[in-house]
């Protein structure tokens, strides 16, 4: 360090602070400076070559075309290529050698190449493979069922019909044809999806890609882990699944829902069961009790998406966080496009590696639910404000499951009736001291 002076008052004596001992000099040639020069460098090339491609990602999800695709599937071969490139340097690198656990870990990340370890052929083949499930995914029809003439997508006819319809029939209907036209579908190329993954595994020296997937958690317990967790959680997802029963076949008969074995898929209102909260009305503890269902009120306000989404930046704001950039609202995709392109209306969240370009894509309808969701993606997008001028490597979530936790726990308060009534969504009669009323709203977010 530069030696500090200062002169007493007037001619007083001159005092010197003691100087640090100078450090040795580098040695350049040593595995240290070598490992984290090549790390640096490694880094700022992948971010760089990830900007490209995740242009060339978004531009082929907002709008599935074959060029679009053609240009995607190219960003991203040339992304994985230079991912495999470095991923064998680094692979050289005896880690024994080195102290610094920053070096140490960023080396040990770029080493699994995953799907990149394949021969460069396989690679464009296994690409084009995950881009064609995808594009078969996302632009899937269903005639509808009453006239069988129109056809409905996912988003909205689809999610929509799945949540509001109370015909057992039509239900399923639409439940089994969906899968038709997407799953089955995909099913001859995911079974070639999983021996290539399969493959990529053994390249990078793991026994399979179940292996492979899990280890960038950094935990050599992950899977017993998660089992002890599923484990705390059962009891009470027990309890809730024979109460769920017990309310469908209440409402359907035994005919539809029997006593026993799995609950039918297609009455739980969403068309994966991963949420129930759309058929509440059956579901209801105290029916002659309040819960929160804001829809209603959302779209008599005239709620529009950008609204929802405007809302959700005053709330994370008023929690001293970032507020959404001026490119974050001309870039992104809120609502369903009108012009009738084909796109991937899965909500999600991107980051685009330059420091300044962050968007949602997402078909956003007027709901209490999508608004949940709003609040989760921009949960996602205040997590990529907060790291962006972090190094390539830490410029993710810690693990491949904290972006998803972090986003839950700041949206989380977004569903409680003290969050909508300053919203002016619920009235004051909704009382949460209220033993019962509270039991309501505690069921639906269970």
């Amino acid at each position: 360090t530069k030696m500090q002076w200062w002169l007493a008052a007037g001619l007083g004596p001159l005092l010197v602070l003691a100087q640090e001992p100078v450090q040795t000099a580098l040695d350049y040639n040593s595995v240290e400076y070598k490992a984290k020069k090549f790390v640096d460098d490694a880094e700022e090339t992948l971010r760089i070559q990830a900007i490209s491609s995740t242009f060339a990602s978004w531009g082929y999800e907002s709008n599935i075309t074959d060029a679009t695709q053609k240009v995607s599937e190219a960003s991203q071969t040339q992304f994985e290529l230079l991912n495999k490139k470095l991923g064998k340097e680094a692979q050289m690198f005896d880690i024994t050698q080195i102290e610094d656990h920053e070096v140490i870990r960023k080396l040990k990340l770029m080493k699994n190449i995953g799907t990149a370890a394949l021969p460069e052929k396989k690679l464009k083949e296994f690409i084009s493979l995950t881009s064609n499930m995808g594009k078969k995914y996302s632009t899937a029809k269903v005639f509808d069922f009453e006239t069988r003439k129109k056809k409905f997508s996912l988003e909205p006819e689809l999610t929509e019909m799945l949540a509001k319809s109370r015909n057992a029939e039509e239900l399923k209907y639409y439940w089994e044809q969906w899968r038709e036209s997407s799953g089955k579908q995909i099913k001859p190329m995911y079974h070639k999806y999983v021996d290539m993954y399969n493959e990529a595994a053994t390249l990078n020296g793991f026994k399979d890609a179940s292996i492979m997937k899990v280890d960038p958690y950094e935990s050599d317990t992950f899977q017993e882990e998660m089992e002890e967790t599923w484990l705390g959680l059962k009891p009470l997802y027990e309890q809730l699944h024979a109460y769920v029963r017990s309310k469908l076949h209440g409402f359907y008969g035994e005919d539809i829902v029997k006593n026993s074995g799995p609950l039918p898929a297609h009455l739980l209102g969403n068309m994966w069961a991963q949420s129930w909260s759309n058929i509440a009305d059956i579901l209801k503890p105290y029916p002659n009790k309040p819960s929160i269902n804001v829809t209603g009120e959302m779209i008599k306000q005239g709620w529009t998406p950008t609204k929802m989404f405007q809302k959700a930046d005053d709330f994370f704001q008023s929690m001293g966080l970032d507020k959404m950039p001026d490119k974050f609202w001309s870039g992104s995709i809120l609502e369903k496009p009108a012009d009738g392109r084909e796109l991937t209306c899965h909500a999600s969240a991107w980051d685009f590696y330059n420091g300044e370009d962050f968007r949602i894509k997402q078909c956003t309808r007027v709901n209490q639910e999508d608004f949940v969701t709003v609040n989760h993606e921009m949960g996602h997008i205040q997590y990529y404000l907060q790291y962006k001028n972090q190094s390539y490597f830490y410029r993710t979530g810690a693990n491949p499951g904290f972006h998803e936790g972090v986003a839950d726990i700041l949206s989380l308060a977004v569903g409680t009736a003290t969050y909508f009534q300053r919203l002016g969504l619920l009235g004051e009669e909704v009382d949460v001291s209220d033993e019962q009323t509270n039991i309501n709203i505690l069921f639906d977010m269970a």
